[in-house]
């Protein structure tokens, strides 16, 4: 419990710690969680997350990020409906809060909203390298497109996602296109394809 509570304060709300540990933290507490795996088919993804399970062994190694919001709704829609990322792990613990977890690319990013105590994302990007940017940005624009996000009011659609590319931008010493989606309250993915 001592290592959830002092990641909760990390800078920028960004916990890389395996969500497993932190439900098994909070059901330790008096809520008892309705938590459910859910695994989506392998085409769907291009590599596949692992979400440690009770009976499964701890790897030592990056497992995925944990981002804060105070409203999950957006994230949902931002990852089900534009990004098209399969929801591997939900759980919603009652007064206390409710996860998220989704594979994206790989990597498992799960999303939190605490209930007693709302806490905005604030600036979380994640980035990737990619061989074409332009085909990432067509396919991410076509989900939306057909998404159930572009039908809201202008406002609202920007609450949850918006596009930009870069023809050219430097990333060290190599200049890339870069593709950026952002999504909720500060939080971005980008897609970046050396020139």
């Amino acid at each position: 419990m001592q290592i959830v509570k002092k990641n909760r304060r990390s800078l920028a709300r960004l916990m890389t710690v395996s969500p497993f540990l932190f439900v098994t933290a909070i059901a330790r507490a008096d809520d008892v969680p309705q938590a459910s795996h859910h695994h989506a088919a392998p085409a769907s993804q291009e590599q596949s997350c692992d979400v440690p399970t009770p009976n499964s062994a701890l790897k030592e190694g990056f497992q995925g990020v944990q981002v804060e919001t105070s409203d999950i709704g957006l994230f949902e829609q931002f990852f089900e409906s534009v990004l098209r990322a399969p929801l591997v792990y939900r759980a919603d613990h009652p007064q206390a809060d409710r996860l998220r977890g989704y594979c994206y690319r790989g990597v498992l990013i799960v999303m939190r909203q605490d209930l007693r105590t709302a806490r905005p994302t604030g600036w979380v990007q994640l980035n990737f390298r990619v061989p074409d940017a332009t085909a990432v940005q067509r396919e991410i624009e076509e989900a939306y497109r057909m998404s159930s996000v572009a039908q809201l009011a202008e406002a609202d659609r920007g609450r949850i996602v918006r596009f930009r590319f870069k023809p050219d931008v430097m990333r060290g010493e190599r200049k890339v296109e870069r593709f950026e989606v952002g999504g909720p309250e500060g939080f971005m993915v980008g897609f970046d394809q050396d020139k």
